[in-house]
């Protein structure tokens, strides 16, 4: 079957009897080894990094540090006009910041089995990040995200998360926003509100929730077992949440990154935040939300040839399959 995707105007194809049951989906990544010699990112090695941007500390000790990025995409001190050679072929020099945040000193303490409360401080420094560099006016987009195991593209093993601004809305994005307009001018409501209280009204694809957040497999997924935890107070910009909010996100997060490894045995994954670029951060519109992308499947040709999705995972079963594991 085919599905709708009203949040891209885009079709996804479900083709469950292509795939084995969801338990047989599981599968146990290669960790990824540790980098020769000392680990850049373990107390005691900090001369290995760029100076540091931001920590939290207790004394001398650090529980969440923020890098640039050693090798980054964008730089801050690149130019951001553009140039054109001709009509058709334009550029812009490499502007925008790329960060690293440390989660935590210990190597191998992977984010769902650190306290609720350590995620809560975690979560305010990504939101203070995505503050601050906000106010740098040539940079209209901040892509929060983290990759674990080496399917996702991990280079280090150990805990991080990264940061990037760029200094132009990604296609991808403005598309959904572009969508999420058009949807709001017709009915003069928040087109991802609407799709999550339908999605809480019929209960069948809702994983987790908690007073402040609910977490769902959504209707069109692209890939199996993906999740999006979205929240339940109007916000369209992830530099928005408040701080009495950090500690609902920071539970369900935790249990569904434990839900994740015990039902699916560990998977490579990426967490992506998707928030409103600049200029539309206090518009309702647009919901801002996490997503959790387990990467049990691949890529492949008709993916890349179509820009359309296989997924061999019906949401519905996906979301009843991750309900009952253990977090």
């Amino acid at each position: 079957m085919l599905r709708y995707d009203i949040t891209t105007n885009d079709w996804v194809i479900f083709a469950p009897a292509r795939s084995q049951r969801p338990h047989e989906l599981r599968r146990t990544p290669e960790p990824v080894p540790p980098p020769a010699g000392r680990c850049p990112f373990c107390p005691g090695n900090e001369d290995l990094t760029p100076s540091e941007i931001r920590a939290i500390r207790n004394g001398e000790q650090w529980s969440v540090r923020v890098i640039p990025n050693r090798f980054p995409a964008l730089r801050i001190e690149e130019d951001v006009r553009r140039i054109y050679d001709g009509r058709l072929f334009g550029a812009m020099g490499g502007c925008g910041a790329h960060e690293v945040i440390i989660e935590s000193p210990e190597h191998d303490r992977v984010l769902a089995d650190q306290p609720v409360a350590h995620i809560e401080s975690l979560l305010q420094v990504l939101r203070d990040r995505h503050v601050d560099l906000m106010r740098d006016r040539r940079f209209q987009t901040i892509v929060l995200f983290k990759n674990h195991g080496p399917a996702a593209g991990t280079s280090l093993s150990h805990p991080h998360w990264q940061l990037i601004a760029t200094p132009v809305v990604p296609h991808t994005l403005r598309l959904r926003y572009a969508i999420a307009t058009q949807y709001f001018d017709q009915f003069g409501t928040c087109l991802y509100c609407d799709v999550l209280g339908e999605e809480l009204a019929a209960r069948t694809r809702v994983v987790d929730e908690n007073d402040a957040f609910a977490a769902i497999v959504p209707y069109a997924s692209r890939t199996p077992f993906e999740t999006w935890i979205m929240p339940k107070a109007m916000a369209t910009s992830f530099s928005r949440l408040e701080a009495s909010r950090f500690g609902p996100l920071a539970e369900i997060l935790r249990r569904m990154l434990r839900k994740l490894r015990s039902g699916l045995e560990n998977p490579d994954f990426n967490i992506t935040i998707k928030s409103a670029a600049r200029g539309d951060e206090d518009e309702e519109y647009f919901l801002w939300y996490m997503r959790i992308v387990p990467r049990v499947s691949m890529t492949a040709g008709f993916e890349l040839g179509s820009g359309m999705w296989i997924n061999t995972v019906l949401p519905e079963d996906a979301a009843a399959y991750l309900r009952e594991a253990a977090s």
